[in-house]
């Protein structure tokens, strides 16, 4: 596939999906663990990046899923923009060959030294490259960066070469999430939108790990019998299983003593 040799694909044809699972299942030949989904336009007092028509800097989304930030971003352009909004990505895999006979030092602390990432949800601390879930996940928040490494990350990265995506109505763009950093252009009107998917993937997915994925799906609201027929169990059953995973939830959230 594309996306996983180049980092990114660009296909027509993106609607956004009744069923979000089946829909990436389709586009990969995998089925995912999780997906979140969210549109992406313009709101009046919006705070986040997203929600504004202003420049977005190269950053990933790095929400955490059960230790790992999503795989795999899906954005599917239902209106682009008049003028502006163009999609930037970098690719992060030729930047780090080159600190490694450029800056060693440099290429040494993107996978040794513990930062803090600083994201609109909330601060993550670790190491800008690293293992997670077994698969190397590059890390990169569009804040501006308050740590000698980051400072001196930010110099390369303002360097390094850039890659235009200008995602037209009806075209959906993939990217994969662990390598690529991707920002925007501002753009002026207002009509600009996109839908998110993000998802992640278990390599080698448990019996739990499955049965969790089946309970997101339901609570996402795809019907409970297309869901048990397809895991060839009862809707008693499929029910059984949203309520142990709720039950179990319930008490994580409970504060400890």
């Amino acid at each position: 596939m594309t996306w996983l040799e180049h980092g990114y694909e660009l296909i027509d044809g993106g609607r956004p999906p009744s069923d979000p699972w089946s829909y990436i299942a389709e586009l990969v030949g995998q089925r995912p663990e999780m997906v979140e989904v969210q549109p992406i336009r313009p709101v009046e007092h919006g705070r986040s990046f997203a929600s504004t028509r202003g420049f977005t800097p190269l950053h990933t989304d790095s929400q955490d899923y059960r230790g790992a930030a999503p795989r795999l971003q899906v954005m599917i352009c239902r209106q682009a923009a008049a003028r502006g909004g163009e999609t930037i990505l970098l690719d992060t895999r030729p930047l780090v060959a080159h600190l490694a006979k450029a800056d060693p030092a440099l290429h040494r602390a993107l996978f040794t030294v513990t930062r803090t990432h600083r994201f609109y949800f909330g601060d993550l601390v670790g190491p800008t490259i690293a293992t997670r879930r077994g698969h190397q996940v590059f890390t990169h928040a569009p804040q501006p960066p308050i740590d000698p490494v980051g400072e001196a990350l930010a110099a390369h990265l303002a360097s390094a070469p850039r890659i235009g995506v200008p995602v037209a109505t009806g075209q959906v763009l993939l990217v994969d999430n662990h390598r690529m950093l991707h920002g925007r252009t501002a753009f002026a009107d207002g009509t600009r939108h996109f839908v998110r998917l993000l998802a992640w993937f278990t390599a080698t997915p448990t019996v739990e790990d499955h049965r969790l994925a089946v309970v997101c799906e339901l609570l996402a609201g795809t019907p409970p019998a297309k869901l048990a027929a397809r895991e060839r169990i009862s809707e008693a059953e499929l029910y059984a299983w949203r309520t142990q995973a709720l039950s179990a939830a319930l008490g994580a959230l409970r504060p400890s003593s």
